[in-house]
């Protein structure tokens, strides 16, 4: 499971919007609730709650990036 930073690097080598490997639906403009789906190794290494704080996290961050995105035209 790559680290925040590698994997926004992984989708910027690979030209791929996050959201492709996050579940979530891609556009501007999209009002529906977005879902993270997120895939962990089958022996448990983060406790639920850590996990959740995890996704939030990484939303967070697609929200930024779209406001950013929205305010420089892209």
């Amino acid at each position: 499971m790559p680290d925040l930073d590698t994997f926004a690097k992984l989708c910027g080598w690979l030209d791929k919007d996050p959201s492709e490997f996050l579940g979530l639906e891609s556009g501007k403009g999209n009002t529906t609730t977005a879902k993270a789906v997120v895939h962990f190794k089958k022996k448990k290494t983060v406790k639920p709650e850590t996990a959740k704080a995890l996704g939030e996290l990484i939303l967070a961050a697609q929200r930024a990036i779209r406001a950013r995105d929205d305010l420089i035209g892209r």
